[in-house]
């Protein structure tokens, strides 16, 4: 698509149905009637950067820090593997308490006794430690660039360049993961056009993995008294991010569940062409209450969808669990079988 038509279409709120319907024919054709879940371990709010959307921001010291042991980690990671699920994303902040060493083995731990596939979503970390990560059996990063704008970007993201941000994921790609990316609608200053740009990056990096959510401001960040991201406007950028990368997988962010909490997911689903959902797993379960507190730990104001709460989405949406590891469809040459 040329910007023209791709701002055109993020602008028209009347006719949306119809980009709508245009997103869940391709998710059909391209990705089938089955979806994914993906298990969540996110195993540390620790972060050394300071973005301003993020509760995690270095800064916050009102947010109660915690960090999850080796053990801690592997157990949680093996208990969603013994719910069924197939893959294990293992998130946190840019937290080098973790060294090289250490996650290494708890990859190794994990796929000793589980077969799934890791997902890490934990940052800029060195080249090297990422060939490591790679080397011991983690097949798939998550790396948000967050918006195209570089000047916005570096607003949010002081001290760091989106140029250096996109290099690193280059690198992934070349290290041999499968790679995801990811924007953020509704932040601060961005504008039509710079949605636009997300799109066209999608459309020309082609990711394995794309994690859309909004904008949904913090009460510990500077950004706590700018409005949360228009979810029709998000809506349309996931159907247009789902028409220009195909058979990509698509997921629904728990920050959707925020901003909609009665049914953002279902809509990212049934409009927006998603077809993952990474419910959280971690293991302070024992009562409402543990389940509070830990969310808390992680951030406000933001709701985390539970692995039942995530199968209750894919049934409301008419989808059925994928067999399978969940591997990047681009990969297996475009079958969902």
């Amino acid at each position: 698509m040329e910007r023209k038509e791709i701002v055109a279409l993020l602008r028209d709120e009347q006719n949306q149905q119809a980009l709508f319907d245009r997103a869940d024919t391709v998710r059909r054709e391209e990705c089938g009637d089955t979806a994914q879940l993906r298990g969540v371990v996110h195993f540390s709010n620790y972060c050394c950067r300071e973005d301003l959307y993020c509760g995690l921001l270095k800064s916050n010291t009102k947010t109660k820090r915690f960090r999850m042991s080796e053990d801690q980690i592997v157990e949680t990671a093996l208990g969603i593997a013994e719910s069924g699920l197939r893959t294990v994303v293992l998130q946190s902040g840019e937290d080098y308490h973790y060294t090289r060493e250490s996650l290494c083995s708890i990859i190794r731990r994990i796929l000793e006794q589980a077969d799934v596939a890791i997902t890490l979503s934990l940052g800029e970390r060195p080249l090297e430690d990422m060939r490591a990560f790679r080397e011991a059996g983690a097949s798939r990063y998550l790396m948000k660039h967050e918006t195209m704008n570089p000047k916005l970007y570096s607003v949010m993201r002081p001290g760091l360049r989106l140029k250096d941000r996109l290099e690193t994921i280059r690198a992934l790609r070349e290290l041999g993961y499968q790679v995801g990316v990811g924007n953020i609608v509704g932040l601060p200053g961005q504008t039509i056009e710079d949605l636009a740009m997300d799109i066209e990056f999608f459309e020309e990096f082609q990711p394995d993995m794309i994690n859309i959510g909004p904008f949904i401001p913090h009460a510990d960040t500077p950004l706590r008294d700018n409005p949360a991201g228009d979810p029709e406007l998000m809506l349309r950028v996931f159907a247009l991010a789902r028409i220009v990368t195909r058979n990509t997988h698509l997921a629904a962010a728990n920050t959707v569940a925020t901003l909609l909490p009665e049914d953002g997911q279902y809509r990212a689903f049934v409009q927006g062409g998603a077809n993952v959902v990474m419910p959280n797993c971690n293991p302070f379960r024992k009562s409402k209450a543990d389940k509070i507190e830990y969310e808390f730990q992680i951030t406000t104001q933001k709701r985390y969808v539970t692995i039942d709460e995530a199968r209750n989405v894919l049934r409301r949406a008419g989808r059925t669990l994928a067999d399978g590891k969940g591997d990047s469809l681009k990969m297996q040459g475009g079958s969902f079988d």
